[in-house]
């Protein structure tokens, strides 16, 4: 495990646990939010190390795959040989004892002494391809065990690599959570809120014309996913909660296009985070998908007649 690790989870777990290890008598003052925030960022630096140790065992990963991959090929290559020279030397052998003496194959008149298909020269030349055989095949199985060994430690290798990754990226999206949840609780709503939950209204300010409640919202979107862009004010013409600058669109497209599956994963985790805490930030509803969620789950909407009014390249928020 890395310093940067160490550092992360001693720390995270320090602020995980700090209340329940406090007694009363020694309790430390509670942290502002301001040093919180510190403290996040902080974590998030060790985090991005941490990350890019990941990152750097993927392409690790990736090289131990390619050698995988080689090691398997060779060892297949080795079999093909291994078992093309068994065949022939199995051949062969049989040949050799299948076969009448040389005496009786070489004709008679052909066996005088300085003839090229003298018996003795004919055996030398047999016993010659015989051990010419015996060493391809030696060769051939070393060669195939070589390899089998190659592809059983790169496989081996590749193995505890992934276990290794695999808790790693356990680690770290627990780590993230922990995070997010911080995070999350570290959000307060400005305006006022009456006994019965329910928020004052809010008036838009500032140059972007929208309410506080309604800037939290987009400045804490804009922190935790990566868009093409955000839109929140708009003219009286086109009702709701947009000329009142209490509701954001947050395309996760370009706008008028199907969203990929990055893309629709990106716009369910948006939603699903608006949903988690709309009750501390007065979220008053999202669309997402040609679905509204209002409080009791999510409903389907009927067909507005196009990718951007069924709300399918953006999440849309409104505030109350």
């Amino acid at each position: 495990m890395t310093a940067g690790w160490m550092r992360f989870v001693c720390v995270t777990a320090a602020l995980m646990t700090a209340a329940l290890t406090a007694t009363p008598a020694t309790a430390e003052p509670k942290p502002t939010a301001k040093q919180l925030r510190e403290e996040l960022n902080r974590l998030r630096k060790d985090f991005d190390g941490a990350a890019a140790g990941y990152n750097a065992n993927r392409v690790a990963l990736a090289a131990a795959q390619r050698a995988e991959r080689t090691a398997t090929a060779r060892l297949k290559s080795a079999e093909s040989a291994h078992d093309a020279v068994r065949e022939e030397l199995v051949r062969l052998v049989a040949l050799s004892y299948q076969s009448p003496p040389m005496n009786q194959t070489v004709p008679q008149d052909l066996q005088e002494p300085g003839s090229a298909l003298h018996g003795a020269a004919i055996l030398q030349q047999l016993a010659q391809t015989q051990q010419a055989i015996i060493g391809r095949y030696a060769a051939a199985r070393q060669e195939r065990q070589r390899a089998q060994e190659a592809a059983t430690a790169k496989t081996r290798e590749l193995r505890d690599r992934s276990d290794r990754l695999r808790a790693e990226r356990q680690k770290a999206d627990k780590l993230i959570d922990q995070i997010t949840e911080k995070i999350d609780r570290l959000m307060v709503a400005p305006g006022v809120r009456r006994s019965d939950g329910s928020w004052t209204p809010e008036l838009p300010s500032g140059p972007d014309n929208i309410t506080p409640r309604t800037r939290l919202v987009r400045d804490q979107v804009k922190q935790r996913f990566k868009l093409p862009s955000i839109g929140c004010y708009r003219s009286l013409q086109d009702g709701g909660e947009h000329p009142q600058g209490r509701a954001c669109d947050f395309m996760i497209t370009t706008g008028g296009r199907l969203p990929s599956p990055a893309q629709a994963t990106t716009g369910d985790a948006l939603a699903a985070w608006a949903i988690k805490n709309a009750n501390r930030l007065g979220i008053k509803y999202v669309i997402f998908n040609q679905r509204i969620w209002q409080g009791s789950g999510w409903k389907a909407m009927s067909n507005r007649g196009g990718i951007t009014a069924n709300h399918q390249d953006h999440v849309h928020i409104s505030m109350r």
